[in-house]
């Protein structure tokens, strides 16, 4: 029977319970991902009552349940059995960063979203104490490690100079409040700014530590940066201790580590690169990145067996004319329908055009089968300021 499949068995490594698949990533793995055209769709719109593009109520009603209107973002992670999810600045009562999170398992059915929520019964803000929450100020990644529920915040932004800094925080579920831990990053010289984080999935070979890792995947300045690899302990992951940073392959085509920021390479050579998400694939034995760019303008995806590549080329998995986006996004100056709400509320909103950004992938709702793969993930529109679920499919074809 085609497919790829191979047997999983359970290895348990120095205390972490891993999935380790059989070998796959082999000398003659010919496999290619390949975009299958005109499959990618929108399943339905997350935040808000009212979805204009389909002149009906929202199965999620966040503004009657917790007053959120609009939101951005959406960077997600398993938690406790539920899949987290790290929105941006909020169009709602109290303003802020909100975190959402979701038992649902079928992206068939939908995705059910519920909020944390403060002693009051408020959505939560993600406010560290001591760190700056503003505009463009955001949670920006998160991991589950032992129980414990780890957000990355991009703080002290400025329009006019590079000042972001990216800074580790844990929640405390008794006090609801997100503790700031350490600075990982900042600008200008910071590539850690912008990233995706995974808990190593089993056995990798070439990482610089033989201790289970946190792999990070990052960029620097927004929408100017390449993306770059770097990887820390996960017993070191609050402190930052033995973090090292992919600085190229030598010779024999190993990777090289440097414990300095600065002698980090690229992992993938795209210099508009945005928000950017990446998940393994047991199925595939393959780390799935996508990310939003520039130039080309759009939606990118790459695949890759080894975390610090080589990436595949990029494919083009959703641009707004392309793939049908004008049917939910807003068209600068058009009477569509679909205009706000508005992060900006002085602002005309018919005048402002929508985009596509932040892909943030659904890990546990990829779907593989049949040589084909379903990827699922988050998608914000500006205009409408809200977030939409979103599939695109591929054909799977090589070494079964």
């Amino acid at each position: 029977m085609n497919g790829v499949r191979r047997a999983l068995r359970d290895c348990i490594w120095a205390g972490f319970v891993f999935l380790s698949p059989l070998p796959f990533a082999v000398a003659n793995d010919v496999v290619r991902i390949t975009y299958i055209p005109e499959s990618t769709v929108k399943l339905e719109q997350l935040i808000g009552d009212y979805d204009k593009s389909r002149q009906a109520p929202t199965a999620n009603q966040t503004f009657t349940r917790y007053r959120i209107e609009g939101t951005d973002l959406g960077y997600s992670f398993e938690h406790h059995g539920h899949v987290v999810f790290l929105f941006g600045d909020t169009l709602g009562r109290w303003g802020g960063d909100v975190v959402g999170y979701s038992a649902s398992t079928d992206p068939k059915r939908g995705l059910h979203l519920d909020f944390l929520t403060d002693r009051d019964g408020h959505y939560l803000k993600v406010e560290p104490p001591g760190i700056s929450m503003r505009g463009f100020e955001v949670p920006d990644s998160g991991i589950s490690l032992n129980g414990k529920m780890y957000v990355v915040v991009k703080t002290n932004h400025s329009r006019e100079t590079q000042t972001d800094r990216s800074v580790l925080t844990v929640y405390d579920a008794g006090r609801r409040v997100f503790k700031p831990l350490r600075e990982i990053s900042r600008l200008p010289g910071g590539k850690v700014i912008e990233m995706a984080i995974h808990l190593q999935p089993g056995p990798i070979a070439d990482l610089p530590s033989h201790e289970p890792c946190v792999l990070i995947w990052s960029s620097a300045e927004y929408r100017k940066s390449d993306a770059y690899f770097s990887v820390v302990p996960a017993a070191q992951f609050e402190s930052g201790k033995e973090t090292r940073y992919f600085a190229g392959l030598d010779a024999a085509g190993k990777p090289k580590w440097s414990e300095h920021e600065a002698d980090a390479e690229p992992v993938v050579k795209h210099p508009t690169i945005g928000n950017l998400s990446v998940t393994w694939s047991p199925d595939l034995q393959r780390w799935l990145m996508t990310y939003d760019s520039r130039d080309p303008r759009g939606i990118i995806f790459r695949y890759a067996a080894q975390p610090w590549g080589p990436w595949s080329d990029g494919q083009i998995i959703f641009k707004i004319r392309r793939d049908g986006g004008q049917k939910f996004i807003h068209q600068a100056g058009a009477n569509d329908g679909l205009d706000g709400p508005l992060i900006n509320r002085t602002r005309d909103a018919r005048l402002v055009g929508g985009g596509a950004y932040a892909p943030y992938l659904i890990e546990r709702f990829t779907r593989f089968g049949d040589d084909k793969l379903s990827i699922y993930y988050l998608l914000s529109t500006w205009n409408p300021y809200v977030v939409v679920l979103m599939k695109s499919s591929f054909r799977v074809t090589g070494s079964h």
